[in-house]
């Protein structure tokens, strides 16, 4: 499962940010994730809650927000989002389109608490 890989690689950078603050514990982590980035969100969530509770011995809410396909077209500059994956402009029908965003995959924020 990719997904297990790539929270391999997010529990890695968190584990760094929280180790320059060994007064907190990590309460959460907020991932960007786009309909095209090549990921399953729910298979995500589940890799999460399996591999944080094995490295980090409890469990911090993960929150996915999606970002949708967007792009911008190169001949006649409208900005849309892109349905179903058609790659085509929906003011001029050309299919030279710039992706603005919908291929992210980023971490957004790690929320910190104090521990008692």
């Amino acid at each position: 499962m990719h997904e297990r890989s790539v929270v391999t690689a997010l529990l890695r950078q968190v584990k760094s940010v929280a180790s320059e603050h060994p007064e907190g514990r990590v309460a959460a982590v907020r991932l960007r994730v786009g309909e095209f980035a090549g990921v399953e969100p729910a298979l995500l969530a589940s890799a999460f809650d399996e591999l944080a509770a094995e490295d980090l011995s409890y469990l911090p809410a993960l929150v996915i927000t999606m970002a949708r396909l967007e792009g911008e077209c190169q001949q006649c500059g409208r900005r849309s989002p892109i349905e179903r994956f058609r790659f085509e402009c929906d003011g001029c029908g050309s299919g030279k389109l710039k992706l603005l965003g919908g291929e992210e995959l980023l971490l957004e924020s790690i929320t910190l608490e104090e521990q008692p």
